[in-house]
């Protein structure tokens, strides 16, 4: 029998086309597989993105993220 969990993975500093800083938070589901004879294993599952403030992103193929009630595109910078 499985379980998914969700783990923060990662954290991350995105700026829109106007030079507003946001925190991006990467999610993963995490499997968790308990098999009857064994070690629990743990197997990675999708990718989520959000705003460390809740609000939920949308990945696109370019590597960028759209804030999902706002339309704004974010771009990963450096620290």
């Amino acid at each position: 029998m499985g379980m998914i969990t969700e783990r923060e993975v990662d954290r991350f500093y995105a700026e829109d086309g106007i030079g507003h800083r946001y925190t991006v938070v990467r999610w993963q589901d995490m499997i968790v597989f308990r098999p009857l004879s064994g070690p629990v294993r743990r197997i990675p599952g999708k990718v989520r993105y959000s705003l460390a403030t809740g609000e939920q992103l949308d990945d696109r193929s370019d590597g960028s993220l759209v804030i999902v009630n706002d339309a704004a595109v974010l771009h990963k910078v450096g620290t």
